[in-house]
């Protein structure tokens, strides 16, 4: 049957409707988006707190230092006053293609990656800032189970505009 073609038209309004509802919600992700926005920021302040202190990979933070402990009279790394906890925020990007989870505090990138000692210059006395090695310890990211959680709300925004 070498060169033969067999076409068929298929003339259903409501098969043609339904794929028009998907190309919709597809050209417009931003509430599904919304709803892992909600549910990344939850889980990401949920790494901030007792037992868990870990990356998103599941790797325990590092320890503070002694010094620091001393300091701040616990071991309780990336908590002092809730303020980065508390100030994660999500927000729509690209148009409302795309989410960001994230902290507009200015040390949420030195905590998630860490920075060297005197990385950031010196102090009037000409001590190093910051004064010792500040380890990376990421709370922002995707674990498996946000993934798990991001399929299953895509699916679920994706069945309902089929309806």
């Amino acid at each position: 049957m070498a060169g033969t073609r067999i076409t068929i038209d298929l003339d259903d309004v409501a098969l043609q409707a339904t794929l028009s509802k998907l190309a919709a919600s597809i050209a417009d992700p931003s509430p599904a988006l919304a709803e892992i926005g909600e549910h990344l920021l939850k889980t990401t302040r949920a790494r901030f707190g007792r037992g868990e202190k870990a990356a998103p990979d599941g790797t325990p933070w590092a320890r503070n230092t002694e010094t620091t402990i001393a300091r701040k009279g616990r071991d309780n790394p990336l908590y002092k006053s809730g303020m980065l906890q508390g100030q994660m925020r999500w927000q729509l990007a690209d148009g409302g293609r795309a989410v960001e989870v994230g902290s507009n505090r200015i040390y949420a990138a030195v905590q998630q990656f860490g920075q060297p000692k005197g990385a950031s210059g010196t102090t009037k006395r000409g001590g190093p800032i910051p004064w010792g090695d500040i380890p990376p310890r990421p709370f922002l990211g995707v674990s498996a189970d946000d993934r798990e959680a991001i399929a299953d709300i895509l699916s679920d925004y994706l069945s309902k505009a089929a309806l």
